[in-house]
């Protein structure tokens, strides 16, 4: 009896010091989504589809662009300056704006706020060193999600 309670030990401490580890190596995400991001695409999917494939996604016009993001701020914006203190600057042709970001729920989740303490969240679907995926569902009547691309174009930002 006395062996089998050592047994059970050693195999739930093993499995406390594998969990640990895997936390310890896994990377942070507002960790990696510091730095300056360029818009490389925006890609729109139709939601009134039965099934998604990766070709239902499709690059989609400027106007279509201005409508899905008719309400969002981020839809003049071509960079994403994310800075470590929570700020994040939107830049694009004439166009420049601070707001605050932060991450939410598993890390999955982008939050940006405005001034005025609206919120948009966006899902994050990939980040890597240079690449970062945001997905959104749109509520206008075009119905779908958007899928935002950028690539990083500067992996340190001057802090703020």
């Amino acid at each position: 009896m006395k062996k089998i309670w050592t047994q059970y030990l050693l195999v739930f401490g093993l499995g406390i010091v594998l969990f640990i580890s895997l936390i310890s190596i896994s990377k942070n995400p507002e960790i990696e989504i510091e730095g300056e991001w360029s818009e490389l695409t925006w890609e729109y999917e139709k939601a009134d589809k039965n099934e998604t494939t990766i070709q239902d996604f499709t690059s989609i016009s400027n106007y279509v662009k201005d409508l899905i993001g008719e309400n969002l701020v981020i839809h003049k914006a071509e960079k994403w300056k994310f800075f470590p203190n929570g700020k994040l600057i939107l830049e694009g042709n004439g166009y420049e704006k601070e707001v605050s970001w932060s991450m939410k729920g598993r890390g999955n989740i982008l939050e940006i706020k405005y001034d005025n303490q609206n919120a948009e969240h966006y899902n994050l679907t990939e980040l890597s060193n240079d690449k970062l995926v945001l997905n959104f569902n749109t509520d206008t009547h075009t119905r779908g999600i958007a899928r935002l691309t950028f690539v990083k174009t500067n992996h340190h930002v001057k802090k703020i």
